[in-house]
């Protein structure tokens, strides 16, 4: 082991806290990563929402407005709140960012072969149409499934 010591300082040069407002894909990308904050928003909604379903008492024959009490708080009081109202609108149109992003991603990222005898690739318009069928489908049929119930 050497006992000569170095005593240069490594550049290190400052780093501003807005840098990744000046590269337009750096932007992109940390507006796509921050739709996690919606995401986590829908998510805690929802569980507030089943807890309160739980804390109903539908344990008897009849059950009545104050049974369901809590549930039909956080259905008109909390969810119909102007300002829950904006951040679900705003929390669905992040989920949309970020799925369209996401398929747009997703051909460059995983490689689908035609078959297993080519090298030849699935072209990308392929998977992504194949991907907003895919959404489309799941949300006409969560909408059929939501209609039928009322």
């Amino acid at each position: 082991m050497s006992d000569v010591k170095n005593f240069r300082k490594p550049y290190n040069p400052p780093i501003e806290a807005t840098w990744w407002t000046k590269n337009p894909f750096y932007f992109r990308y940390i507006l796509r990563e921050g739709t996690s904050v919606c995401a986590l928003f829908v998510a805690l909604e929802l569980m507030l929402g089943v807890f309160l379903f739980l804390m109903c008492d539908l344990d008897t024959e009849v059950a009545t407005s104050q049974s369901a009490a809590p549930y039909l708080w956080w259905v008109n009081s909390f969810l119909g709140n102007p300002i829950i109202l904006l951040l679900n609108l705003a929390s669905l149109g992040a989920a949309l960012f970020h799925a369209v992003t996401w398929f747009a991603l997703m051909p460059k990222a995983v490689r689908v072969f035609m078959n297993k005898h080519t090298t030849d690739l699935v072209p990308e318009y392929f998977v992504s149409g194949a991907l907003y069928a895919m959404l489309g489908g799941a949300t006409v049929v969560i909408l059929i499934l939501a209609f039928a119930t009322m």
